[in-house]
């Protein structure tokens, strides 16, 4: 069978290229979906972070401490106190008893008033608050963020 002159003949070299918009385009939607996945995964963290209510019930193991929202679930004495390693509290970025698995009894030896973040009874009740947690902390407690104070 005989070429036909007028069905042009294609090689390699005739073949469509990409052009620049369309990898542009797909840098975008690469870039689309990464900023949708970075501005969902901060919303949900945005969603988890305390309240901004007026009073919020904190509940540890079997202790229930109301909390005011300016203190961080603490007496005024405790708000801004320094922990044994010297960090000071900030009310305004503390974890919740419950994200830092806090419970009142120590675990293998460790326990809350043998750790760096926390701040002695300043009020002679016998309970201490910490740095990093919100809410009062039974001296012999202890959480996930346990570090040993070596002051």
């Amino acid at each position: 069978m005989e070429d036909d002159e007028r069905t042009p003949r294609r090689d390699a070299t005739d073949r469509p290229t990409r052009s620049r918009d369309t990898r542009d385009t797909g840098r975008t939607r690469r870039r689309f979906i990464w900023l949708t996945g970075t501005a969902a995964m901060a919303g949900l963290a945005g969603c988890s972070g305390g309240g901004g209510g007026a009073t919020e019930t904190t509940t540890a193991t079997a202790t229930t401490t109301q909390s005011s929202g300016s203190t961080g679930g603490v007496p005024e004495a405790y708000a801004t106190a320094t922990s044994l390693d010297g960090t000071q509290r900030n009310p305004d970025s503390l974890s919740s008893q419950e994200a830092v698995s806090y419970q009142d009894e120590p675990k293998d030896g460790k326990q809350c008033s043998t750790c760096r973040y926390y701040i002695e009874d300043k009020n002679g009740d016998g309970v201490g608050a910490c740095a990093i947690v919100a809410g009062e902390v039974d001296p012999e407690g202890y959480c996930v963020s346990y570090v040993e104070y070596e002051g």
